[in-house]
């Protein structure tokens, strides 16, 4: 299985805001392959709210999950201020594989 990582960051003022987008039935589902492992939030070091969210899917599945990520964060995108990056994880025998 693979692994992504999502970073988002929002200013503390657009909380509400992100909150009601976020919890709208109107965004975009995920496919049935892609599980959110977890979703936590963190005040960041520049006072901003800065979250991370992990979500697992078939190895086979990659651009299909970045794709469906894209769609539902970019709903987020509308509250201004926010930002996200999403990275693809890789464990550490993965990595060292590159590298031998």
């Amino acid at each position: 299985m693979a692994h992504m990582l999502v970073t988002g960051w929002y200013p503390p003022s657009k909380g509400q805001e992100l909150i009601k987008v976020f919890m709208s039935k109107d965004k975009p589902a995920y496919p049935d392959f892609v599980k959110k492992i977890h979703h936590w939030t963190v005040v960041s070091s520049d006072g901003n709210y800065k979250t991370y969210a992990v979500y697992e899917f078939p190895d086979d599945k990659i651009k299909e999950t970045l794709v469906a990520i894209g769609k539902r964060y970019t709903l987020y995108t509308t509250v201004e201020g926010y930002r996200y990056f999403p990275e693809l994880l890789m464990d550490a025998q993965e990595m060292i594989k590159l590298f031998v």
